[in-house]
């Protein structure tokens, strides 16, 4: 299933499963809050659900900025635990990302007073 809003930077897709309408919604709603949480602009995201065996798994593809692809995969019993998973393995390296980038500015910061 594609994302209907074609100015939308999130697409979502299941392989071979129905994902109701529900799903989408709850993962552009997560998505947004949580990326707008480290970064202003979402360039693009893809999230992606298969099943394997008894569980599903979630795949994100992610970019803020013009910052390399994240990617957090995790499998779980249904697949809004598998999506919430993913996400924050994802939020973690936001928040990691931001850390390095308020330190880089610091360092600049520090750097220039000191010249």
């Amino acid at each position: 299933m594609m994302s209907n809003n074609r100015s939308s930077p999130i697409r979502i897709n299941g392989f071979q499963i129905d994902l109701g309408d529900a799903l989408p919604q709850h993962v552009r709603e997560r998505l947004l809050t949580t990326t707008e949480t480290y970064f202003q602009e979402l360039k693009h995201a893809s999230v992606g659900f298969r099943r394997e065996g008894q569980s599903y798994c979630c795949t994100i593809n992610i970019q803020v900025g013009n910052f390399r692809v994240m990617i957090g995969e995790a499998s779980a019993p249904d697949c809004y635990r598998a999506f919430d998973l993913a996400l924050e393995k994802v939020a973690v390296q936001l928040r990691r990302r931001k850390r390095r980038l308020d330190g880089a500015v610091r360092e600049e910061v520090r750097a220039g007073a000191t010249a």
